[in-house]
């Protein structure tokens, strides 16, 4: 009786694998008539890498039975619920490695989608985009008269990078009742690694202003010029302005902190934890130059990076952090070249800040926060920006107070 039941299971099992595969062959062959199932190679090579990177556990099984349903890997990836994980063509690929590196063509400004718009995130100071007016908050509606609706935000991105000296037409609309408008512009070779400069305060002397607008690959060396200079220039503090910064290299956060923080070399100043619940440490550089006073501008737009580098100064008690309650973005991803020359963009960690907690949602709390409740939080291309830019300017002047205090005292002689 035993051998017949067992005899009757493995008949059953045999029947059911095989029903299993003649139904996924059958999919797949209607699929192919669909148009379905064309990138099943790189299906084939993402699928793997999900199952065994990916930060959160993911199963086998539904994975191939969502590419099934999908047809295709872009549709497969966006099931994840993850706006951070995403396919990259060969294309954007090459983009994404010269972006990393600091210099590229285009015309100076930092996207983003919010509320389901291509909004303008911040400016490049002397890039064409300044020069055109165009500010944080700003609807890009479409490029080159092509409408950005529907584009991933690499895609409107590679629409309107190019060689220096060609032109981009952009339509803009600014605010809720104007109307939109074309703006044409030229490309221009960007450089947006730091703007610094030796401001000259009535009250305080000389004081080093920094403006990071991402951490590319030359950002660290470039910070550690200009605080050489100022070293030099004997600035009595320095100010920091992280806002409108999206992020950028994890390697890049950690040396541009670490230029804060001298004697910091034994603190973990973020940590990556694994979906296994393991975790790696990555710790301060040592660091040359001088402790200066200092204060961190941060606003509703430092994501990523930049949250990184200000967790760590507040944590340290290195600075004072002003501003507004940073993005959230506490997501580490890792770009994985594949087959074909395009990559996967995949989230594979999350982060902990020094102080080892996670911000992600939540975003890093000013020590002293300056905003205006009627400008919201997320979806600036609807605010008012006349508030917007008294709001820069609320957290400018109390970011220069607040310097002037810690200046005075730093000089102050000890009783």
């Amino acid at each position: 009786m035993t051998d017949h039941l067992a005899r009757a299971r493995r008949q059953a099992i045999r029947f059911l694998a095989s029903f299993l595969l003649v139904t996924i062959l059958f999919g797949f062959g209607f699929g192919l008539t669909q148009d379905k199932y064309g990138d099943l190679p790189l299906a084939c090579q993402v699928i793997p890498l999900l199952k065994a990177k990916y930060y959160r556990p993911l199963s086998l099984s539904r994975l191939v039975r969502t590419y099934l349903q999908t047809g295709n890997v872009p549709a497969l990836l966006s099931c994840l619920g993850d706006p951070y994980t995403k396919y990259l063509t060969a294309e954007e690929y090459n983009r994404l490695l010269e972006e990393n590196k600091g210099v590229y063509g285009g015309i100076g400004l930092y996207l983003e989608y919010t509320d389901g718009y291509l909004v303008v995130f911040k400016t490049i100071n002397n890039s064409p985009a300044a020069r055109a007016g165009l500010q944080p908050g700003d609807r890009i509606t479409a490029i080159n008269h092509q409408p950005t609706a529907g584009l991933t935000k690499e895609a409107a991105v590679g629409a309107i990078l190019g060689p220096p000296g060609t032109k981009v037409v952009l339509t803009v609309q600014r605010g809720s009742t104007l109307p939109a408008q074309d703006i044409t512009l030229t490309r221009a070779l960007i450089d947006p690694s730091v703007e610094w400069e030796i401001r000259t305060d009535p009250q305080a002397g000389k004081i080093g202003w920094i403006t990071l607008t991402q951490f590319t690959e030359e950002t660290g060396k470039d910070l550690d010029r200009a605080l050489r200079i100022f070293a030099r220039e004997q600035v009595a503090g320095v100010v920091l302005d992280l806002r409108y910064n999206p992020g950028g290299l994890l390697l890049s956060a950690l040396e541009v902190a670490s230029h804060f923080l001298p004697g910091a070399e034994d603190i973990p100043l973020v940590s990556l934890q694994y979906r296994d619940q393991t975790t790696e440490h990555f710790y301060a550089y040592p660091n040359s130059h001088p402790s200066f006073p200092l204060v961190v501008l941060i606003n509703e737009w430092s994501a990523s990076s930049s949250e990184i580098v200000a967790s760590a100064i507040q944590h340290l008690k290195a600075g004072v952090l002003v501003g507004n309650t940073s993005f959230g973005k506490g997501l580490v991803q890792d770009v994985i070249p594949l087959r074909g020359g395009g990559a996967l963009y995949l989230t594979v960690a999350r982060y902990l800040t020094a102080g080892g907690y996670s911000i992600h949602q939540t975003g890093v709390t000013p020590d002293v926060r300056v905003t205006l409740p009627s400008v919201p939080r997320a979806g600036a291309g609807e605010a008012d920006l006349a508030l917007l830019q008294v709001v820069d300017h609320l957290q400018t002047e109390t970011a220069l107070q607040i310097l002037r205090q810690l200046i005075t005292v730093r000089r102050r002689p000890a009783a």
